[in-house]
């Protein structure tokens, strides 16, 4: 799939609140569009917007007074990176922790980029494995809609061996309660590598799903490693671990291209 297909498929048939439409386009943050929305300066497709929760078209025209809207256009950047494990997906966190961005900064200085790239979905703190940054909102839309179905693949190590029976149940579908969300976490693509360790792959991404379908069969997740997302897949037995025979080692970056993430998809 190209790019430009992504691109107008996503703009055509996603709706989402002007705020959050706002920030994927790169006007501001969302709680800058919800000010400015208030104030009444914010138009879409020509007509005054009412409220920050309006939906609009991810590619609906939005001016606002003050502002140069569309924005001129920029240098599209992709990283990927191998994140380590015991840091949070977040700019600035409000206990302190190491983040992904402090390890995603001295590689945009090094790289010489300027843009200011967000993270495409998100791993938890003991999470380690492929992240994407980008500045490419069109391009991140599709990767994290739910119903474009993008593969992520993950290697678990359990606290224990899986029983035939467990397995059995992965592969037909596991139930998970979780804050108020119920719904059936369906893996494909199982490889049980050894008795611990478990290769499964997920195509909704919703938070902590590996370790929470684990749990609904009676295991704990010991060790979890993202070694796929979209066409990117991290080879693990090298040391360090390769992408596109590339080496990429834990917390470390790498510049790829669009075409690397859509290979296979659509």
């Amino acid at each position: 799939m190209k790019r430009a297909e992504v691109i107008n498929h996503c703009a055509e048939v996603k709706r989402r609140s002007l705020a959050r439409v706002m920030s994927k386009q790169g006007i501001c943050s969302r709680q800058e569009a919800v000010r400015w929305i208030e104030s009444g300066r914010v138009r879409v497709n020509g007509k005054v917007a009412q409220s920050p929760e309006m939906l609009v078209a991810l590619n609906a025209k939005i001016e606002v007074v003050g502002i140069q809207t569309p924005l001129p256009k920029k240098t599209l950047r992709y990283v990927v990176m191998n994140k380590r494990k015991g840091v949070v997906t977040t700019h600035k966190d409000e206990h302190g922790r190491a983040t992904v961005y402090d390890d995603l900064r001295p590689f945009l200085i090094r790289q010489n980029i300027t843009e200011r790239l967000f993270a495409v979905g998100r791993l938890d703190k003991d999470t380690e494995g492929l992240l994407l940054f980008t500045n490419d909102n069109e391009l991140a839309n599709f990767l994290t809609a739910p119903e474009n179905g993008v593969p992520k693949t993950y290697l678990a190590t359990l606290n224990k061996s899986l029983t035939t029976s467990a397995l059995e149940q992965l592969q037909s579908g596991v139930e998970i309660k979780a804050r108020g969300e119920h719904y059936v976490a369906q893996p494909h693509d199982i490889v049980q590598q050894s008795a611990r360790v478990i290769q499964l792959t997920l195509s909704e991404g919703k938070n902590r799903e590996v370790r929470r379908l684990f749990e609904a069969i009676g295991y704990t997740v010991e060790h979890l490693v993202r070694i796929g997302f979209a066409g990117l897949r991290l080879n693990l037995l090298c040391n360090p671990p390769e992408l596109n025979s590339q080496p990429l080692a834990s917390g470390a970056c790498m510049e790829c291209q669009p075409e690397a993430l859509l290979r296979g998809l659509g």
